[in-house]
């Protein structure tokens, strides 16, 4: 498979290369197609007895825009990722499948409508020679109403549905998430938007019922030009958590502050700075802990220099579980693990159509927890093509 996507990348006229979607009426198609080879020293991600491997990433796919008029746009995707390792194949190979659907509507006196749905056949990735991945089903439905009050202030009706379904095995994980609310925004400058956001939420798990749960957030925050030179989105707030049910002696209620920052810094030009930070709840199944607080920041710089793009990121991660192991165990203790990364890229564009890429990642875990330490290196080439 992988010798035909690289026959597919050689083949396809670079005629159809100019960076002209093809088109079919009003449908707007974007075909793609990358391969990446890399070298892994950790597939497993664990402190002792490592195993590397040579891994074969491929992707194909489409994407699919069509315009009615110029009020509505209907738009679609589909891609599949085919991973082929050279040891353990039969646990570690796998194919993802990746589809979305989406529609954006300007209604008169200033009224937009938007509704997506993202789905996905994925796998997590394995943890020893003897455990498969962990094959599973995701779903993303959104909708989004936003109108205009008075003056410079507006509002949104948001709501959204998550969906979790592991087809093999691990069915404590198995859950869906529903969050409905509302926006009070309010237009400072031309570009620039403020913002109050309510969500309720709601929590249900489809085996045992002590992960239920109901929470609401609140957070305030800017989109837009936020600053000079800076594009992006910032907000804070905080999650109220109440569970339905008892778990041994976990907490049944969790107030926990967030924030979260996407934020593009345009220094001079060719060259971007990108900042992303987020702290909220990850929902797990370790023992009595019922989530994780993640505290992640990931900063990166970027540089265009003639034909190449080359990228600095480094990026750290404190992840706090809620509760023990064992709540009910006096000798125990929470778990508290720290990941850091750092990684180095760089694409070479050969044609306009067709890019190249090398890269190098450097991942660390430490914990309170020694088993779940590790250290791992990526090193990896690759190709692309997009239409």
């Amino acid at each position: 498979m992988k010798n035909l996507f690289i026959a597919a990348l050689l083949l396809l006229p670079a005629a159809a290369g100019a960076q002209q979607n093809m088109k079919l009426g009003n449908l707007e198609i974007n075909p793609f197609l990358s391969t990446q080879e890399s070298y892994d020293s950790n597939i497993y991600l664990t402190r002792d007895e490592r195993k590397s491997a040579l891994i074969n990433r491929s992707v194909i796919g489409v994407n699919l825009l069509h315009k009615f008029g110029s009020r509505y746009d209907l738009k679609g995707g589909y891609n599949m990722e085919l991973l082929g390792y050279s040891r353990e194949t039969q646990i570690n190979n796998a194919v993802h499948h990746n589809a979305n659907l989406g529609f954006k509507g300007k209604m008169p006196k200033g009224i937009t409508v938007t509704v997506d749905d993202k789905w996905k056949q994925t796998t997590d990735q394995a943890t020893s020679q003897t455990v498969e991945r962990a094959l599973r089903v995701e779903n993303t439905a959104s909708a989004v109403f936003n109108a205009p009050l008075r003056g410079k202030f507006g509002f949104a009706v948001a709501a959204q549905h998550v969906y979790n379904n592991y087809l093999d095995n691990n069915p404590t994980l198995d859950r869906e998430e529903t969050q409905v609310g509302a926006d009070l925004e309010y237009k400072w400058q031309p570009k620039t938007k403020f913002f109050l956001a309510y969500r309720h939420g709601m929590l249900n798990y489809q085996t045992g019922y002590t992960n239920d749960a109901t929470f609401d957030n609140v957070e305030v925050g800017a989109t837009g030009q936020i600053a000079p030179k800076v594009q992006g989105t910032v907000k804070a707030g905080a999650q109220m958590r109440k569970y339905d049910e008892d778990l041994n002696d976990a907490k049944d209620d969790a107030n926990t502050a967030q924030y979260s920052v996407q934020a593009v810094w345009k220094p001079v030009e060719m060259t971007d700075v990108t900042l992303f930070a987020k702290r909220g709840n990850v929902e797990t199944n370790y023992g009595d802990a019922r989530f994780y607080t993640s505290t992640l920041t990931d900063l990166s710089v970027s540089r265009m220099v003639r034909k190449f793009k080359v990228t600095v990121g480094l990026s750290y991660e404190d992840v706090r579980y809620s509760d023990k192991n064992n709540t009910l165990s006096a000798a125990d203790k929470k778990r508290n693990d720290e990941n850091a990364n750092a990684r180095l890229m760089v694409d070479y564009n050969i044609q306009k159509w067709l890019v190249a890429n090398a890269g190098y990642s450097y991942k660390d875990r430490s914990s309170n927890f020694d088993q779940f330490e590790y250290k791992d290196n990526i090193v990896s080439v690759g190709l692309k093509a997009m239409f």
